[in-house]
Parts: C-alpha cells; structure tokens; sequence
C-alpha cells in the first residue's frame, strides 16, 4: 500500500455486499476519495495486493463466507497501524469487542447516526492523516515483529514449504511442545491434505496466495482436532520472502458465543422471574394487608405500616431489578428517541405520591414541553432517586421539590428533598463508581442502574447539598428539538 501523499484523493476500498450501502459508498464520498467497491473478503485482499495504492479500508462486519474482521486481522499482519473501519448497522458488545481486540482504527454504527455519511468522512480524513504522520517514524520489520508478539492468533511463517516459525498460540492450536517441534517441518506435514482441506489449498498457501479459509485440523500429538479459520499474506522474513499463515480458533469463539447465549438467556429467565412471580406475589401481599387495617388496633397498625412500606419496597426493586436486566442484559447499546423528559417526571411523581401518602412532592408549576435523549428507562431513572428520596429520609414529614429547566441545548431536572443528606467523600460511590463498584458501602443497585443508564444518553448526574438540610439530586439530559440534538 502505497505510504505517500499525493495530490490526486486518496484510495478508499470498500467492502460490502449490501447492493443499497455499495451504490451509495461512492456517491457520497465520491467528492473526497477515489472509491473503489468490492463485495467479498478475498476480493479486497486482492485489490490491496494488486493496486498498491489503498490508503484506507472501511468494510463491512456482515461479508459472504467470512466477516470484516477476519479481512482486518488479515490486513493487520502485513500494515499493523494501516486504518481500517469496521461498519455495521446492527452493533453489539461481541462484534465491538472482537474489532477493537483486532485493532480496528474505528468502529461505526451507521443506523445510529442520522449524519452517518458526513461521520464516514470525517473518519477516513482523521484516519489517513495520522497513518501518514506516522508511517515515517517506524520501521515495517520492527512493527511485523512486535504484531506477531502480540497476535492472539495462532501465527505460522513459511519459507520454502516449510516452517520457520511458529508463536505459542499456534503450538497450542496444533497441541505441539516447544517451537522446535513445529519448525522445519513441510506445510503438508501440520496441516495435511484430507477431505476438507486439498493439495490445492496448500499449494496456494505455500505461494502465499491472498486466502481465507475454513478447515478441521488435527492435533500432532492426539487424536483431538480443531475448528480454524486460515489466512495468508505474502510478508518478507528475515529479508527473505515469506509466507505468513494465521490460524484462528474459532471453535474457542463459538464456545464463548454459546457461554454468552447462555447467559443471556439466564437473564431472561431472571427478568421473568422478577416481572412476574415475586412482583405478582407481593402485590398480593400488600393488597391483602390493606384489608387488613379496619381489623387491627394502633399497635397493629403501626406493624401494618411496616409491613406495606416493605412490601412496597420490595415491588420497587423487583421493578429496578427488571430495569437492570433491560438495561444491561443485551449486547446492544440502547437506542435513544425524542422522549418528553418532564412529561415522564411528572407521570413518576404522580405514582409515587399515590404510593408514599406520608410524604410531600412539590412540583413547579411551569414544567417545559421539551424532549431529550433518552428512552422508555427514563422513567426507571426519576422512579428510583424519586424512592431515594423517601425510603432514605427518616423524617416524619418527608418533602420531596421538583424542577425541570431547559437551556440552549440541555434539560436539567433536579429532585431535592430534606433528608439527612449524603457526605461529600460518598456522593460518586452512592453511583457505584469508582474502584469498588457496586461493593462499595454506599452503593445501591438503583442508583448505579440510574447512573448507567443517564450515561448511555450521554448526559450526567449528580449529587448537590440541599438547604438547609438534604440533598439534591441533579440529572441533566442532552435537548432534542424536531428529533435532532441541540
């Protein structure tokens, strides 16, 4: 690829194989770079070998046969820091993790981004202007080394069929000793030719033919054998020419794939179980003790109260509980809509003035319609500080104040109340942050899930001191106006 600048635009390969995604890709960037698409992984491994001019890639994760990323840990071997975009339109943790443990330049979810095009350019100008800053101040034999170091791939060369080196993950792959127990050893001999694998497919490893393929391969010492993918590239070894084979368990990646199905569906199973069971038993429960008050004396009633206040309690967290699951229990960040932030504070104060009859909710009178970035868990947000703000004060006569003000481009909601208030050393670790987490002394589930959740929106919360007692809490939302930020 070549590392030179040059006044004609830069050389921007494309690989997907969405016919809509490869009409648009030149149309829209066509004014900044020389575009050229292409729909499969072997195909782009071609074109960079063969135009030598490529200066970025931006690729698709969903390709025929094999993902963008096994195109970008193929890419990485010969060009570590050449920049390379992962594209997808439906993200997830899995998919994000195994980019950015390849070293993806950057990652982009297009759905997500309604100026999703301008984001693409910005992205290839950024990523092409630091690889060439950078490209004179490192040595390509130094880098290829430390990457091999580093792979967590299995990683072969190859020089005259056979084999000069092998990293530790490869003699773990294959179950051999020491690297002299793979070394010199003819290509045919590792991996051999059989009813998955032919003499065609070794011969155009051998050549070091641009290739990626999936293949069981035996283990030289047992009778066990592994699922991999192979990739090659044509590298220079020692100033020798060389062939580099990448071998990549991905039988280890399926099994962690079906650990997180597992999981997933473990906290389904959980959701339901909070949902339906222990919510619909303990609104029985406080239901049928409200029968209970024309029938018991003030000593009764005073142990009735406790009864429905903890019960009450209960319901709030399986609620929280649920909330968390939602929030946390799926490998995609959550989507954000327009959402009328105190229309939803205004329906949670209402709910919890029926639930806390004790407790006093002051609500401004010149509440904005104003919408912010948020989603349905917004109401999860203002229900648990709102509980906060009661089921911590232990005064007689609970007061909980709220406001709601919108600026040029926030909406900033704040629920005081006049309780004990919360020390200065505690009010990042009431959240779970910090070190210890959800461990932490003062952390509570509820505001850590309050806390995660406000950060998904990218906005902020806080804790301020009330006076002349008690605490306030601040949230403070990004504006959206006609379904587009401020």
């Amino acid at each position: 690829m070549d590392q030179e600048s040059t006044t004609e635009p830069p050389h921007v390969l494309a690989v997907t194989a969405d016919p809509t995604i490869a009409q648009r890709l030149p149309d829209r960037l066509g004014q900044e770079f020389q575009v050229t698409v292409v729909r499969t992984a072997n195909t782009a491994l071609a074109t960079i070998e063969e135009t030598n001019d490529v200066q970025c890639v931006v690729s698709d994760h969903e390709l025929p046969e094999v993902d963008g990323i096994s195109l970008l840990k193929t890419v990485r071997v010969q060009h570590p820091d050449f920049p390379f975009i992962i594209f997808t339109s439906e993200g997830s943790e899995a998919v994000a993790s195994r980019a950015i443990h390849a070293r993806a330049t950057d990652y982009l979810i297009t759905d997500r981004l309604a100026n999703q095009w301008d984001r693409f350019t910005e992205l290839i100008e950024q990523a092409i202007e630091f690889h060439r800053a950078q490209s004179d101040l490192t040595d390509v034999e130094a880098r290829l080394q430390d990457t091999l170091q580093a792979l967590p791939d299995g990683v072969v060369v190859l020089q005259d069929h056979s084999v000069e080196y092998a990293n530790q993950e490869a003699r773990d792959i294959l179950d051999v000793g020491g690297t002299d127990d793979l070394v010199g050893r003819p290509l045919n001999d590792v991996i051999p030719a059989g009813e998955t694998f032919s003499e065609e497919n070794l011969s155009a490893i051998s050549r070091g033919d641009t290739y990626i393929d999936r293949v069981e391969v035996d283990s030289l010492r047992t009778s066990l054998s592994s699922a991999v993918e192979l990739t090659t590239a044509r590298i220079s070894w020692e100033q020798a020419r060389a062939v580099l084979l990448i071998i990549d368990d991905i039988g280890r990646r399926k099994t962690s794939e079906r650990a997180l199905a597992r999981t997933n569906e473990q906290l389904r199973v959980l959701n339901r179980i909070t949902r339906h069971d222990i919510r619909n038993d303990m609104n029985v429960i406080v239901g049928w003790s409200g029968e209970l008050a024309p029938h018991v004396d003030d000593e009764g009633q005073a142990l009735l109260d406790r009864i429905q206040k903890t019960g009450q309690h209960v319901i709030d967290l399986t609620e929280t509980v649920r909330d968390f699951i939602e929030a946390l229990g799926t490998d995609q960040s959550p989507d954000w809509e327009p959402t009328p932030a105190c229309e939803v504070l205004n329906a949670e104060v209402a709910k919890r003035q029926s639930i806390y009859s004790d407790a006093t909710f002051r609500v401004d009178d010149d509440f904005p319609d104003i919408s912010a970035r948020a989603n349905d868990l917004l109401s999860s947000v203002f229900r648990n500080i709102l509980n906060n703000a009661v089921q911590h004060n232990h005064r007689d006569d609970p007061i909980v104040e709220i406001g709601c003000r919108v600026s040029d481009g926030t909406v900033r909601i704040s629920i005081a109340d006049n309780g004990p208030g919360i020390p200065e050393d505690q009010k990042a670790a009431i959240f779970g942050r910090g070190q210890d987490g959800l461990d932490a002394p003062a952390a509570g589930l509820g505001l850590y899930l309050v806390d995660q959740i406000v950060d998904s929106y990218s906005g902020e919360i806080w804790v301020e001191d009330n006076e002349p007692a008690g605490s306030v809490f601040v949230v403070e939302l990004n504006r959206v106006d006609d379904g587009q930020l401020k």
